[in-house]
């Protein structure tokens, strides 16, 4: 194996980095260099380099903390992983890559990747997670078909119920609707900071031409919203929000069967984005899309007392990494 280096981001070009995320055969939206200068400002990253010419990346979410460099994954970014050129097989580089991880930092809280098999080093805690995706290869009817004769049945009531649907350059409808019907749900709450990361990710996005946000109207006021990633033939479900009157009605049931009209017959795939709630995953599964399985690691060499205390906070607030 080549020269495998941790470099800050600024240390090499973007414009590189994100021409390897583009050709990679794990290419996804989170991972080019635009989306992590948001999401993550201090990212740098693990490259495998051979004769001058990168053969692997590895973008890692870095935080400061108690004047350590630490891993974090953030919000609104599924997971990451190790990139590899189409020449590479990410089997020949995993386990170097997350030996070099655990070499270069004291503490991984979280880093979620899309990993093959078991190939972890035994100093790294595992849990798994499951998104769903839904291949779009096919014409509309036939999409239709895959879904549960539930979900078949919640989709008449939806175009029975009689929604205006309209695309909107206006988040804030959206982040009211979260706040005023989810935000109470969420073990600790959220912070603003969690709302104005999510309109810089829209604006990034925006400014890729890789963002569609669609609203459900009942009589002229928004009751349900939905917000799609749309880069690299992946659709990402990335945030969406319903008023009682919505799920009454079956708004995102409806606003997501309008995507898979529009984009039915294509080489898309669409991503749920799955989060770790049963009753949510099975929402998506009854469209007919099927689990992809990432993993999600953690690793804790802090020094006395750090590790003592991190772990017991980490176990007192499991599940959650």
């Amino acid at each position: 194996m080549g020269n495998l280096h941790l470099l800050p981001h600024t240390d090499f070009s973007l414009s590189r980095w994100d021409a390897f995320i583009a050709a990679s055969p794990q290419r996804v939206v989170y991972a080019y260099s635009w989306y992590l200068e948001v999401v993550s400002p201090q990212w740098q990253a693990l490259v495998w380099e051979e004769e001058g010419i990168w053969k692997a990346i590895m973008p890692l979410p870095v935080q400061q903390k108690w004047g350590l460099n630490v891993v974090q994954q953030p919000f609104y970014c599924q997971f990451l992983g190790i990139f590899t050129a189409p020449s590479v097989e990410l089997a020949s580089v995993q386990a170097a890559f997350l030996e070099a991880l655990s070499t270069h930092f004291r503490y991984v809280s979280s880093y979620s990747g899309r990993f093959l098999g078991e190939q972890f080093p035994p100093q790294f805690e595992l849990r798994h997670c499951y998104t769903h995706l839904f291949p779009l290869d096919a014409p509309y009817p036939t999409l239709r078909q895959r879904y549960s004769p539930d979900r078949r049945m919640n989709l008449q009531r939806a175009l029975r119920f009689g929604w205006e649907i309209t695309e909107s350059q206006d988040l804030d409808p959206l982040i009211q609707l979260f706040q005023e019907n989810h935000a109470a749900n969420i073990q600790g709450g959220v912070a603003e900071t969690a709302y104005e990361l999510l309109r810089k990710v829209v604006e990034v996005l925006r400014y890729q031409n890789a963002a569609r946000l669609i609203y459900a109207l009942k009589d002229g006021k928004i009751e349900a919203g939905a917000l799609f990633a749309i880069h690299d033939q992946r659709i990402i479900y990335l945030f969406n929000a319903a008023s009682p009157v919505g799920r009454k009605g079956n708004a995102r049931t409806l606003l997501i069967d309008q995507l898979f009209q529009t984009y039915a017959n294509s080489v898309y795939i669409f991503d749920f984005e799955s989060p770790e709630k049963a009753s949510i995953a099975s929402f998506y599964a009854s469209f007919g899309a099927q689990p992809e399985r990432y993993s999600v690691l953690h690793y804790n060499n802090l020094p006395f007392p750090l590790k003592q205390l991190q772990a017991y906070r980490r176990k007192k607030a499991s599940p959650q990494v």
